[in-house]
């Protein structure tokens, strides 16, 4: 199953329908290259006050339709981290007016795991981090110089060992870092994006 995050919108590509039964509102797309370029300008276009919706693409190649999918994308890799400290508390960013979890691009010869230390360590001028087992992969889109652009994140589970001079990358637009206590985080009316409190309910959830 894949689910891109595409103007704030999940369009998932899934080969079982009952994995979204009480999910939202989810428009059916057939799996072919058109049908997809079609959903995936009605929701460019989409405004986010007409209320929640997505778009699902049911197949029996879940690889091959998100193929299909990405083929016209610039294809862009990340990592980040949801990053704890010996309160077990959760590090959040303030960037550009929401509420995010540190994360940044791959750079050429790094690996993902470099990389997500690297990026929170410059983000949140972290001085150690112990970085934990992966958590999962996000994807979403925009536009850049006229450009669709698909960004693959892969999260790590990390803990910040030495934090005392930490400081938000200004250069970075980042303005502010808070801890959390994620058993009082109300994840439901945090702001932030669509992808991330996904990412945070499953996350965070009494299960994990």
């Amino acid at each position: 199953m894949y689910k891109i995050f595409i103007n704030e919108y999940p369009l998932v590509i899934t080969a079982n329908e009952q994995d979204f039964y009480g999910s939202g509102n989810f428009r059916i797309v057939d799996d072919n290259p058109d049908s997809i370029a079609n959903a995936v300008e009605t929701l460019e276009k989409s405004e986010r006050n007409i209320g929640d919706f997505g778009l699902m693409v049911m197949t029996e190649d879940e690889d091959s339709a998100f193929k299909k999918f990405a083929k016209p994308y610039q294809r862009i890799s990340a990592a980040g981290g949801l990053v704890y400290n010996e309160k077990e508390e959760l590090l959040l960013i303030y960037r550009q007016g929401k509420w995010d979890l540190p994360k940044g691009k791959v750079d050429k010869g790094e690996t993902i795991e470099e990389a997500a230390i690297r990026e929170v360590e410059e983000e949140c001028a972290i001085e150690k981090l112990s970085l934990g087992n992966p958590i999962q992969k996000t994807f979403h889109t925009y536009f850049q110089d006229q450009q669709r652009v698909l960004k693959t994140t892969h999260w790590f589970h990390m803990i910040a060992l030495e934090y005392g001079k930490m400081a938000p990358q200004l250069e970075e637009n980042i303005t502010d870092l808070q801890w959390f206590d994620p058993n009082t985080l109300d994840i439901e009316v945090l702001n932030t994006y669509t992808s991330i409190r996904e990412l945070l309910r499953e996350s965070l959830s009494p299960n994990e």
